[in-house]
């Protein structure tokens, strides 16, 4: 018996789906047919299960996973037929599957910033609450909502995806700041201060082209697009409030600028940023495989912290990013406990969100896993400092996040129309978002 990964088209392309220019978890090349065995002497039921990724190493996961639950389980075999395609192909051709009626997976990855399309109407992916409140006691809430739909859950991600700041200490250092000192973002612009006057490097970046270096500070601000009632706030005091402070920081206190091609997944920027000319970043936890791959220079020099607060004893961190793997309503009903049991076990056991980090570089979304030796061990690339650990400070101040029906829509104005407008042309931010909100609003009329 085989579980089998069959490529279905281009390559996965640029980082973590931060739900704007990037659009997955991890940079993969591309895919290569992948076969491994599975026991064929397994008493239980064969359930062989289809599902869509748009990412390589999902692929690889979900087969490992699968084989772990084979081991365990004498109920079920399942085999696990995977494809991998092109992020935009993939989730196009799963929408106009699931509006025909025929032709979807039975399991398949949704980013999370195309999850919203998929809960609007008739919603065709099967509840996963049940599941869900087998582990629920344990999961760090806030990484559940962005897959929710009236009090649903529809999809599991792969991470939490908490949001950080990433200092280069050797920079800071050379400016006379010490990074532990900056709690407030008030601290952050008069560090960055220092760092204009006495180095060579400007202390920031902010995306152009992409929602995250924006969507990131308004969710900790207690705004995004969503709010807990479903109802669209992005042109909420706190997102003006949020959108104003980068704003001032670009143009008022001369501390941060659009990076060098636009985002911070381009070369130019890794280049840039390996080469010292910035001294820190805001981005999720995921983000950490970025320098290891692309920004060799900066090993044994970066720090992880919070990112500074509002206002005392404010959030310090939110989440950014996200995959939620669903299953379809598409699925035969004689498989459907079967998919569920293998997801749970998949994505939500304590074993597995070890693995999530172990085999993927990604922070869990179990509180009790942080205390696992794999996550407190001391990483040397980031200044030898258990940096999971340090993450678990943050998740009693962690701002959660809220999809809704048109965050895909919303998403957009950011990328294409907030981000560049208040960066690029000094464009009041209250005004921006009051337009882009209207451009969302206008969708439905």
């Amino acid at each position: 018996m085989l579980v089998s990964v069959l490529v279905a088209g281009a390559t996965v392309v640029a980082a973590c789906s931060d739900t704007g220019g990037s659009v997955s978890d991890l940079e993969d090349g591309a895919g290569e047919e992948q076969v491994m065995e599975v026991d064929p002497e397994h008493e239980g039921e064969e359930i062989e299960l289809e599902f869509w990724t748009f990412v390589d190493a999902h692929a690889d996961f979900m087969m490992e996973r699968a084989e772990e639950f084979n081991a365990e389980n004498s109920d079920y075999n399942i085999v696990i037929n995977a494809s991998v395609a092109d992020y935009a192909d993939m989730h196009d051709r799963l929408l106009v599957a699931l509006q025909s009626g025929s032709g979807a997976p039975d399991v398949v990855d949704i980013e999370i910033g195309r999850f919203g399309t998929y809960l609007r109407g008739d919603v065709q992916l099967h509840p996963l609450t049940d599941i869900v409140d087998n582990h629920r006691a344990d999961l760090v809430e806030e990484r559940l909502a962005p897959y929710q739909s009236d009090g649903v859950e529809y999809g599991i991600d792969y991470h939490l995806g908490a949001v950080v700041m990433y200092y280069n200490n050797a920079i800071m250092q050379e400016a006379g700041v010490d990074v532990d000192e900056i709690v407030t973002w008030d601290d952050y612009i008069e560090a960055g201060k220092q760092v204009e006057a006495n180095t060579d490097a400007m202390m920031t970046t902010v995306e152009t082209t992409a929602p995250m270096s924006l969507l990131g500070l308004m969710k900790q601000n207690g705004g995004g697009v969503y709010d807990e009632n479903n109802e669209l706030i992005l042109d909420s005091p706190q997102n003006v409030e949020a959108v104003q402070l980068i704003s001032d920081m670009v143009h008022e206190h001369g501390i941060a600028e659009a990076p060098p091609g636009s985002e911070h997944h381009d070369p130019t920027y890794y280049e840039a940023f390996n080469n010292g000319e910035y001294a820190s970043v805001w981005m999720p936890q995921w983000y950490m495989i970025r320098f290891k791959d692309f920004m060799p220079d900066t090993e044994g020099d970066i720090l992880v912290r919070p990112l500074p607060e509002f206002e005392p004893g404010g959030n310090i961190s939110t989440m950014g990013g996200g995959t939620g793997t669903a299953i379809t309503t598409q699925i035969d009903e004689d498989k459907l406990d079967a998919a569920k049991q293998f997801l749970g076990f998949a994505k939500l056991t304590e074993e597995a969100q070890v693995a999530l980090w172990t085999d993927l570089g990604f922070d869990p979304f179990r509180n009790d896993v942080y205390d696992d030796p794999a996550l407190t061990e001391p990483d040397p690339w980031f200044n030898n400092e258990p940096v999971m650990t340090n993450l678990l400070d943050m998740f009693d101040r962690l701002a959660p996040e809220y999809t809704g029906p048109r965050y895909p829509e919303a998403i957009t104005q950011l990328a294409e129309n907030v981000a560049y407008e208040v960066v690029e042309e000094s464009v009041d931010p209250q005004e921006s978002l009051e337009r882009a909100a209207e451009a969302v609003r206008s969708v439905d009329e």
